[in-house]
């Protein structure tokens, strides 16, 4: 922690697609991970703290997310990383971030007024929120791992499919992102019902706590021009992206594991484009193309006959196409738009956000302020 620049608030690594990395520490320097494959590293510079975003940008760079690095505790991992996913909105680039805190400071509303229904799942939200942020970090590292394990091995070699110890490790950190990230679904359907929905006749008195019954018992009977209820509709149809979200979690919660959903999915190894400098290596570890289709084949048997397509999918593995989706991009993206719907949902909130205010009356003793 000496030697730090003026106005350098804390040292950031951002994380970016494929498993690569880039680390700013105290200072202007940016240096960015992997090495090439001749073992020589890419760095740059950033004009000033602030600026460090633009300067990726300008490089046609798109971060995922960003740890910060702002005390010895962190630099011990003493603490959990103090990670945000990064996206460029038009008023915040910490969404997930912002909407967590706000649907907190809704439960906290509803406290005040004795609403313990509203207290419990605005709660419930806030902390999914957390959880499918802290997801996505998983998925990254697993993706780093995955990377250094080529690039420090000497194996790498763009365009090439492949399957190792790690491959397996980052489907599972993407199946484990899938079912949270399903978990906030069904929590934002759940206080649609409650909160939300123009017809409460369609409710009923049994509570609605999954979008599928949100959608079975409500939406599809709902004729409404709400905004909240149109995205709904829309993101629930057929080919929406709840449904094809729905689609992957369903596969590997009912039917089969991420990394053998389409005969074995293997990693592919690709690169990260740096504007005016040579690519970084990266990775990809692809989706299947078409999760309904997987799991409706597997249901009927088809999947009995698979161990000779299985060993010819092998032999094709250097030459053949590789399903289109990555799996890192995907979960990403599938934050990005939970996010915009907590935010769309949160909107209809019976009470507004209130920030929590502790007074000496609040507690017992003294309170004290200790800076780390």
């Amino acid at each position: 922690m000496t030697d730090i620049a003026p106005g350098w608030l804390a040292a950031r690594t951002v994380h970016f697609p494929g498993g690569c990395r880039a680390f700013n520490g105290f200072d202007p320097l940016l240096e960015f991970e992997p090495a090439l494959v001749g073992g020589r590293r890419i760095r740059s510079t950033v004009r000033a703290y602030p600026t460090l975003y633009a300067d990726l940008k300008a490089l046609e760079l798109a971060p995922i997310g960003v740890d910060f690095i702002s005390s010895p505790r962190d630099l011990q991992m003493a603490a959990p990383a103090n990670w945000r996913s990064f996206h460029p909105w038009p008023d915040t680039v910490w969404p997930c971030q912002d909407e967590a805190d706000k649907w907190a400071q809704i439960g906290h509303a509803g406290a005040k007024i004795e609403d313990s229904g509203l207290w419990d799942i605005a709660r419930r939200v806030s902390h999914q929120l957390r959880v499918a942020t802290w997801r996505l970090r998983q998925v990254s590292d697993a993706y780093r791992d995955q990377l250094r394990s080529r690039t420090e091995g000497g194996s790498f070699r763009a365009g090439q499919r492949f399957e190792d110890a790690f491959t397996w490790l980052g489907y599972l950190a993407l199946q484990t992102f899938l079912v949270d990230a399903c978990v906030l679904r069904d929590y934002l359907a759940e206080f649609y019902a409650r909160y939300v929905c123009p017809d409460r006749t369609l409710v009923g008195p049994n509570l609605i706590t999954s979008m599928s019954g949100l959608k079975k018992r409500v939406l599809d009977k709902l004729d409404s021009a709400d905004p909240v209820t149109a995205e709904l509709k829309k993101a629930t149809a057929a080919g929406g992206w709840l449904q094809v979200l729905g689609s992957y979690r369903d596969l590997v919660v009912h039917c089969v594991p991420l990394a053998r959903a389409d005969a074995s999915l293997m990693a592919l190894s690709t690169e990260m484009q740096i504007k005016g400098t040579e690519s970084l290596p990266a990775i990809s570890l692809p989706l299947p193309n078409d999760p309904s289709a997987i799991s409706k084949a597997r249901a009927a048997g088809e999947h009995l006959s698979r161990p000779k397509e299985e060993m010819t999918f092998f032999v094709k593995a250097n030459r053949g196409e590789a399903p289109s989706m990555d799996g890192l991009i995907y979960a990403y993206i599938s934050l990005d738009q939970l996010t915009k719907l907590a935010r769309l949902v949160g909107s209809k909130s019976p009470v507004e956000p209130q920030v929590p205010h502790i007074t000496d009356a609040d507690v017992i003793g003294e309170i004290k302020v200790t800076r780390g």
